[in-house]
């Protein structure tokens, strides 16, 4: 039984699908989220990505208001992370960190063209990761 789970988010269609899957999920196992959002900032020095990343509010303004929202209003414990880099490498370093128990991610729906020309996170995170991964469509 899940108890952390960590949730891919991106504000997408399919993200928010995947975040209200993962509440219920929570809600009904008694887990906690920890919602990742990763930021691919541009090239800049150390010191200007630690500036952004310590205001993550200001990379995507209401975001993770309009989040931490939903969590209160379905009545799960969840916390809001911004983490610099590709999505794939963000979910996969996290879930290496030993935290977590189970993944929610959402499908992007691309065709099989897209996803040869620009990868698959999806398939990436499920082929690499060390816990159960749970792919909202």
């Amino acid at each position: 039984m899940p108890k952390q789970i960590l949730v891919g988010y991106d504000d997408s269609p399919a993200a928010q699908r995947a975040l209200q899957f993962a509440f219920k999920l929570a809600q009904g196992f008694g887990a906690e989220l920890q919602v990742v959002y990763a930021a691919m900032l541009p090239a800049a020095s150390p010191e200007a990505t630690a500036s952004l990343m310590a205001d993550s509010k200001a990379l995507r303004p209401g975001l993770s208001q309009k989040v931490l929202e939903s969590a209160a209003q379905a009545g799960v414990k969840t916390a809001w992370k911004v983490v610099p880099g590709s999505a794939g490498d963000v979910l996969l370093a996290e879930i290496k960190t030993g935290s977590f128990d189970h993944l929610v991610i959402g499908n992007s729906g691309r065709g099989a063209l897209a996803r040869w020309l620009l990868g698959s996170v999806m398939g990436e995170v499920v082929e690499n990761s060390q816990v159960p991964v749970t792919v909202v469509p």
